[in-house]
């Protein structure tokens, strides 16, 4: 039973530059790998295929890249039940996601996540939360770092939400970022994470000496459907009704079930892996999900068809690295405030 006499602004105060430990390692296997890149409709080879993803340089099976949403997921409803217990996870948007990833989870793989409380500030009827999450290995090594911005509401439906989501994206209202500490949350004692090292080579299909600032990608369409978002949730961990309830979603402040954010991301990385050829080239993900403006509404008993398009917005040749931007759209409806990838391409011979 969650305790509504509590200041969830005063716990979240006391939190700030705090680290929390997930309690038990996360042991990614071959059958959630392929759940995942099921429920995100990614069918790369190396994601199903012990083969494929020898054949890209991997040990096991490699997870789409934003495979870690099963492990943050699980974490912040720990946080929710345990040291956040004033907020409802119904009321809590996911407003504007950076994934950096030195290199993807494999299957074998025993995956830690601390969690730092960076920022916290009210703005408008929202508590905004802004937290980093550290994916560390079984050897200690930093696989994938995430920063996260959540707008926990306080106030009744904001009618000019996405305009709140541009203005408090995660570039704009946290400025500056402290070192975090170990603090009385943390599970276990350690130091500050290892930096991001991304050694490896990449094998794209794509060849970056024939891009130029605006090439697109082609175009990919995909349809989702209620029993997806069930699917998703299922796999996630995600017992949110917002997500495949029509009722769940109007007591959250939404019009009605719509694809949580990270779903929408996760068909990104999908369109990308297809055009690119390598699951593992893009290093950085970025997207803002703004809820009324750009949601994509499923209807109960047909599915919503979804376009995604990329084009290349910067190329940097010494570095060998390209920004891509990626555009997805349901009957018009643009489904990212924005949304780009950085990706890495091999070396000139």
């Amino acid at each position: 039973m969650r305790d509504i006499s509590v200041n969830p602004s005063d716990q979240v105060q006391a939190l700030v530059d705090r680290r929390y430990r997930s309690t038990t390692p996360y042991d990614v296997s071959r059958g959630k790998i392929r759940e995942f890149a099921r429920a995100v409709q990614d069918y790369h080879p190396a994601h199903w295929s012990e083969g494929a993803a020898a054949d890209l340089g991997f040990a096991g099976l490699v997870a789409p890249a934003t495979f870690s949403a099963i492990i943050l997921n699980r974490v912040q409803r720990e946080i929710l039940d345990t040291v956040l217990t004033g907020y409802r996870s119904t009321r809590i948007l996911h407003a504007d996601q950076v994934l950096d990833i030195a290199r993807p989870v494999v299957a074998g793989d025993r995956l830690t996540c601390d969690i730092y409380f960076e920022s916290f500030r009210h703005f408008a009827d929202y508590d905004v939360l802004a937290i980093k999450s550290v994916l560390i290995d079984q050897r200690g090594e930093t696989v994938q770092t995430g920063s996260t911005a959540l707008l926990a509401r306080t106030g009744l439906a904001d009618p000019r939400l996405a305009e709140t989501v541009r203005t408090i994206a995660i570039q704009g209202y946290s400025p500056t970022r402290p070192r975090p500490r170990a603090g009385q949350l943390a599970v276990a004692d350690a130091g500050p994470f290892e930096p991001l090292r991304g050694s490896r080579m990449p094998r794209t299909t794509v060849d970056f000496d024939s891009l130029a600032v605006g090439t697109e990608l082609p175009r990919r369409t995909v349809r989702l459907s209620r029993v997806d978002l069930v699917n998703y949730a299922a796999v996630v961990g995600d017992a949110d009704p917002a997500r495949c309830e029509d009722d769940g979603a109007t007591a959250s402040g939404l019009p009605s079930a719509v694809a949580p954010g990270m779903l929408k991301l996760g068909m990104a990385a999908a369109f990308l892996s297809s055009s690119l050829g390598d699951p593992a080239a893009v290093t950085r993900f970025r997207a803002q999900f703004a809820h009324y403006t750009h949601y994509l509404r499923i209807p109960p008993l047909a599915t919503s068809a979804i376009e995604f398009n990329g084009r290349v917005t910067s190329l940097d040749p010494r570095r060998r690295r390209a920004t891509i931007a990626i555009d997805a759209r349901s009957d018009g409806r643009r489904l990212f405030g924005y949304a780009a990838a950085e990706v890495r391409f091999p070396l000139a011979d």
